[in-house]
């Protein structure tokens, strides 16, 4: 008897210690905001001695705790911060398994909620590049998470949104008779038409429209370019011809013409 008690004395004397030791380091942790260490020290402590309930009590109100850090960037638009965090809990939800009904959150939650601050956080930055006139980065920010989202209709409409205004920049060069900066912008929808195609709603504009625009700047570029030639404009030329290039680059007429022009200027210049 004597025996026994001094068993569960030791035993209720190492839970306490457990418990004491996880729950300060996981506080620390969770001070510093490094909520994946703090679930991890409660998860082995918890694995060790499932059935401690202060332990486990303590473990859920971490967890508790931690979600609601989540929410309360959520509630300030802090997109980065709380789709973190959630993805942290949302990655160990499979080990709250015992205590998960318990829980005033659901994995679904976790996981659409990531979502919603990926979304975010990819509109803000679209715009962003979009304002910056940095149409590849905008445009970038999409394959892959169209891949991790298939069939995502609200993620396929912000990737129209995006194809649409630059493809509305790309007009208003052409309108304005920016050639090479229209060239640049539809040969640059052009070169990634695939990585947007079967999406719906489908983009505005068809492969077609993008061909027809880039022909149009390069032959007014070429006229442009051979008409300053004809005046004995040899730098000028040279200038319109290098805006061809930037979005033909492997137009053979066009790079012999600008190597006779730079003969030609160098000729010019040393005769001087």
């Amino acid at each position: 008897m004597a025996l026994s008690c001094l068993f569960f004395s030791a035993c209720a004397s190492a839970n306490r210690t457990l418990l004491k030791q996880a729950s300060g380091e996981s506080r620390q942790f969770l001070a510093a905001g490094d909520f994946a260490k703090a679930i991890d020290v409660l998860k082995e402590a918890h694995k060790k001695n499932p059935r401690n309930k202060k332990l486990e009590a303590n473990y859920i109100r971490t967890v508790e705790e931690i979600k609601r850090t989540a929410d309360r960037a959520l509630g300030r638009r802090d997109y980065a911060v709380a789709g973190n965090i959630y993805r942290v809990l949302s990655d160990d939800y499979a080990d709250f398994r015992p205590f998960a009904a318990r829980l005033t959150f659901k994995k679904s939650y976790l996981d659409a909620t990531i979502r919603y601050c990926r979304m975010a956080i990819l509109d803000g930055q679209a715009q962003q590049e979009l304002k910056a006139g940095n149409y590849a980065k905008a445009l970038d920010l999409y394959p892959v998470i169209l891949k991790e989202y298939p069939g995502d209709a609200e993620l396929a409409a912000s990737c129209m949104r995006t194809l649409r205004e630059i493809k509305t920049a790309g007009d208003k060069a052409l309108a304005d008779k920016d050639f090479g900066q229209s060239g640049k912008v539809n040969a640059l929808l052009l070169k990634n038409f695939q990585s947007f195609e079967g999406l719906e709603p489908a983009p505005a504009f068809t492969r077609t429209d993008l061909e027809k625009a880039i022909a149009a700047c390069r032959e007014s570029l070429t006229k442009m370019g051979l008409s300053e030639y004809r005046k004995g404009n040899l730098a000028k030329a040279i200038a319109v011809w290098e805006e061809l290039l930037a979005f033909d680059p492997e137009n053979a007429e066009i790079k012999k013409a600008v190597e006779t022009a730079k003969t030609q200027l160098n000729r010019l210049i040393k005769k001087k």
